[in-house]
């Protein structure tokens, strides 16, 4: 018996293998399928890229503002009525040595008075500023460190 052979396509490479029956897909492929796939995975680019803003902007100011312009700790509203309650208040520091503590607006009144009457009881005189040493703020002017080492090493034999 002989074998058949089926006529050669002249577009197949030659080390195609023809078997008897079998034969190439004759089916196209299905362009709406492949549009769906793409467009899918398009929309869920788009989500992402989305989300993605969304979480680090968005979130990230949210944060930025609670933490730096949002509402302060109880812990410094505390601090802070503490301190505004020192400043405007009369109080004992040291009832024994008769040291107390007067309002921030009254202690300006009294400061500004003495200073007006010309009864201040601090310095006030201005100095003149002293005049930077060659070398700027180390001094000197550089030769002082070969001086330092200036007696000669002994030699060596």
């Amino acid at each position: 018996m002989s074998e058949i052979k089926p006529p050669l396509d002249p577009t197949a490479p030659d080390t195609a293998v023809f078997v008897e029956g079998v034969d190439y897909d004759h089916h196209e492929a299905r362009a709406g399928l492949i549009a769906a796939v793409s467009a899918g995975i398009l929309a869920l680019l788009v989500v992402m890229i989305v989300g993605v803003y969304w979480l680090y902007v968005v979130t990230y100011e949210r944060i930025d503002q609670q933490v730096y312009s949002g509402a302060p700790s109880r812990e410094l509203i505390a601090i802070r009525e503490r301190e505004q309650e020192n400043l405007h208040r009369y109080s004992f520091i040291d009832k024994e040595k008769g040291i107390v503590r007067i309002p921030i607006d009254r202690a300006m009144e009294i400061l500004a008075a003495e200073y007006a009457a010309g009864r201040v009881s601090y310095n006030t005189k201005t100095y003149p500023a002293k005049p930077e040493p060659p070398g700027g703020a180390a001094g000197g002017d550089g030769a002082a460190a070969p001086a330092a080492s200036a007696a000669p090493a002994p030699a060596r034999q």
